[in-house]
């Protein structure tokens, strides 16, 4: 009997540590879209913070865009943006109720960012402090959970 429950035991954890590998194994095989290696941070006015990373290819001008510190529905949401870059300015960028908003435009380090339903639009540099704290990895990781609806 003894020998019996030690034989089930072990096949219960082998049967574990396989489903484990198998678990990570699925993770470990979903590839993660290329992204830049900085994060780029912007402080705006009473608290406004602005993430950005590149994702994807440069040639895709497509970055992800975190805004927080704010009070508005996209305080903390990160969102795929598309990048507009121009003679005098950069623009970020999305489709909202099928329009084209611009959120971001940055020109020499300075800004101006937009949000829907706001009249003014807040105004933001760029930060070397925040930048410095951004991780590119894991603000990727943030995006991906958020798009699986794991947050």
């Amino acid at each position: 009997m003894m020998q019996k429950l030690r034989y089930i035991l072990g096949l219960v954890v082998m049967l574990s540590l396989a489903q484990m590998a198998g678990i990570s194994g699925a993770y470990a095989e979903t590839p993660r879209p290329p992204i830049a290696n900085i994060v780029k941070a912007y402080q705006g006015t009473e608290g406004a913070q602005v993430w950005t990373l590149r994702i994807g290819e440069p040639a895709e001008s497509q970055a992800l865009v975190q805004i927080t510190g704010i009070d508005h529905d996209w305080n903390g949401k990160i969102q795929k943006m598309n990048v507009e870059k121009l003679s005098n300015s950069t623009r970020y960028w999305l489709n909202v109720n099928n329009n084209k908003f611009v959120v971001l435009i940055l020109n020499q380090g300075y800004g101006e960012l937009y949000l829907p339903g706001e009249a003014q639009p807040v105004h933001i540099g760029y930060s070397k402090d925040l930048s410095d704290q951004g991780n590119a990895q894991a603000f990727l990781t943030d995006y991906l959970q958020q798009s699986a609806g794991n947050n």
